[in-house]
């Protein structure tokens, strides 16, 4: 950190009357105690499904409270589970939710804006039906960073995640041991935050969302270039090196928000397993990001112990590339995506190579031609219909 960012940091940290490891303190102690947060208004619905209201943190001096809907599996149990949480214009969802009921988990989708789950509106800021209990809602990117630590967004929305965890810890119906965490577009970028404090989960599957947004070429790294509140307390990166489980990164490689730079400077953190699925038509949207398989697949994975394809030992030369894949039988292709641009990874325009593929028992080969003028480039396979993808990659000098 240069002397700059210090003296940034000093002049708006003056205006926080609480400071940067009390947030740290009130985040890891909700991990630490375990107490599951107060439940109120717990209705079972017509179509099985229970909707209800809990505890969040307090703002302004009042109590709030966290709208949410949940739903377990058919059978007895005990299930594994899921905490869901909705990105910019979104809230608690049913469909979502339901996803996770047919791969076999329990799951709870929380709405971290103060609203309920009734859309009244087909577009925000007046989408869904607000409730009286609510916190912060979030102001743009990161702007409420003038706002006391405890009145930001940020701290309300890891506080809500992390109290339906425990929420759900306290279910008989559910092993603790075997909760996983995802999040979609910004809440990618919570649960990015979330895991650096609370490393309970037994996995993470952010989508789309990711840490270093004040890196990107695009209005989040215009926005938080100043913003000492982002990079010096809600930062990802700061923390996600503490998760040691399985991670899951999905995202498009024309994604309009994150770029897959900062999305690979995030996981490249980890310490644990992460895997990609970069996915050459995936667009952005709710939707979209709780369609794909894999990251049920990925899940089911890490409960059952079953193996997916992981890339390792890249090796680069001057003209080529290629990268070893574990549990790689049965693929079904594979192609190197690769770009000669640079910027906002959205922006470039990205070209296809063949791949030559050698396979040895578990453990595939795969090799292509890189050109020279190549600024960055990923793998993908294709097995079973799913696609998983190596990490994204860039030449040093760029």
């Amino acid at each position: 950190m240069n002397f700059l960012k210090y003296l940034i940091f000093g002049v708006i940290s003056s205006v926080w009357p609480v400071s940067a490891s009390t947030i740290v303190d009130k985040l890891d102690n909700l991990t630490l105690n375990n107490n599951p947060p107060v439940v109120y208004r717990q209705k079972t619905l017509s179509d099985g499904f229970q909707s209800l209201y809990f505890d969040g943190a307090v703002y302004q001096g009042k109590a709030t409270r966290i709208f949410a809907y949940y739903k377990k599996p058919k059978g007895d149990g005990p299930f594994p589970a899921m905490v869901l949480v909705h990105g910019g214009g979104g809230s608690a969802y049913k469909t979502w939710v339901r996803k996770w009921n047919d791969a076999g988990f329990a799951a709870i989708s929380i709405a971290v804006e103060g609203q309920t789950g009734k859309q009244i509106n087909k577009r925000p800021p007046n989408k869904w039906e607000n409730h009286e209990w609510a916190g912060p809602s979030r102001t743009a990117i990161y702007g409420d960073a003038d706002k006391p630590l405890l009145e930001q967004w940020m701290y309300h929305a890891s506080s809500a995640v992390i109290k339906a965890h425990n929420l759900l810890r306290s279910f008989d119906e559910i092993k603790q041991d075997q909760i996983g965490l995802s999040g979609i577009s910004w809440g990618g970028v919570i649960t990015s935050t979330v895991i650096g404090f609370d490393q309970r989960f037994a996995f993470a599957i952010p989508i789309y969302g990711c840490g270093f947004l004040d890196t990107m070429e695009n209005k989040y790294g215009e926005t938080l270039k100043n913003n000492a509140s982002y990079r010096e307390i809600w930062e990802p990166a700061l923390r996600v090196a503490k998760f040691k489980q399985p991670t899951f990164w999905l995202t498009g490689i024309k994604e309009h928000h994150f770029s897959l730079d900062a999305q690979a400077n995030t996981y490249k953190l980890l310490a644990g397993p992460h895997y990609q699925s970069i996915q050459p038509t995936l667009k952005h949207g709710h939707g979209a990001g709780w369609t794909p398989k894999e990251p049920y697949a990925f899940a089911r994975s890490v409960i059952d112990g079953d193996k997916i394809p992981s890339f390792f030992m890249q090796k680069v030369l001057a003209d080529s590339v290629s990268v070893k894949v574990k549990d790689a039988e049965n693929i079904d292709s594979s192609t190197l995506y690769y770009t000669n641009d640079t910027g906002h990874t959205l922006n470039r325009s990205w070209q296809q190579a063949p791949v030559k593929v050698e396979s040895f028992e578990n453990t595939a080969i795969l090799k292509a031609k890189l050109p020279i003028t190549a600024t960055a480039w990923l793998f993908n396979v294709e097995k079973n219909g799913l696609i998983y993808s190596s990490e994204f990659s860039e030449r040093s000098n760029h």
